[in-house]
């Protein structure tokens, strides 16, 4: 079951079943769809109960509980350093996973689930840039939508940002609870210093701060101070006496915590 939180003129946060978010960006002549989530439920027909507008999917990577629900349009566009991620996270194995993650959650999978041909992405054309980073501009219609390519959470991760809204959507490249540990991740430091750069770059750019940001796994908006309160919180003085911890998987995973606010980074400590 779909919830949808209409949360800026134009921009609905949408959570699936499973719990992961998605943004339906729309103009006065077009939408975006960033992110299509596990793939559980049938996320083009909601989107359909929400625009009528005609509907792109741009997919923020390649991890599987963003880009399963692809298989209702068909049609998507990623950046290309992370095709190759969306070919193994589209596989048999990881659908077997999610398949039983669903189950766990009492959330009922299509029957063709595991059956169901996925056709590759076309890769984002980027022919623009904001600083060092490569980017591309979509009109939508009396809205403007920079896509742009911060490696971080995986070599091709993209994020979104609308200026008309000072709304910075980060997909993975940043949640309060922000994974850098996979094997394709960025090194921790240069993550680090990649989001920094984008803010910087975008404020300057556009001669006005960020206000806002929306996350791929938080289901409201967050204000941008937190963002970069996370990112100088998480120092070198911090990565260097964070401890490990068991994630199951042959990497050494360290974490940082913050509490009162939430905030979890995990890394990987020997990736320089």
């Amino acid at each position: 079951m779909f919830h949808a939180e209409k949360v800026f003129p134009g921009v609905t946060h949408i959570s699936d079943a499973m719990g992961v978010s998605m943004t339906l960006i729309e103009g006065t002549e077009r939408a975006i769809l960033f992110d299509t989530g596990y793939g559980t439920e049938n996320v083009k027909a909601f989107v359909q109960t929400l625009t009528g507008k005609p509907v792109s999917v741009l997919l923020s990577h390649g991890h599987h509980d963003h880009i399963l629900g692809v298989r209702w349009f068909g049609e998507s566009r990623m950046c290309s350093e992370d095709l190759d991620e969306f070919r193994q996270r589209t596989g048999s194995l990881q659908r077997m996973k999610v398949a039983k993650q669903a189950e766990q959650k009492g959330v009922l999978i299509p029957e063709d689930f595991m059956s169901v041909c996925f056709k590759a992405p076309e890769p984002i054309l980027f022919d623009e840039s904001s600083g060092r980073f490569e980017r591309t501009t979509v009109e939508l219609g009396h809205m403007q939508v920079q896509v742009i390519h911060v490696p971080g959470h995986t070599p091709g991760s993209i994020v979104l940002y609308l200026k008309e809204l000072q709304l910075l959507l980060t997909g993975d490249d940043w949640n309060p609870c922000t994974w850098i540990w996979f094997p394709s991740s960025l090194p921790v430091r240069r993550w680090r210093e990649n989001m920094k750069d984008l803010i910087r770059t975008l404020e300057k750019e556009h001669g006005q701060e960020i206000l806002y940001v929306l996350c791929s796994h938080q289901p409201m908006v967050r204000v941008a101070g937190e963002l970069k309160a996370f990112l100088e919180y998480m120092d070198n003085e911090r990565l260097e006496s964070a401890p490990a911890v068991d994630m199951g998987v042959p990497i050494e995973t360290h974490e940082i915590r913050k509490e009162p606010e939430g905030w979890t980074l995990l890394f990987d400590k020997e990736k320089k």
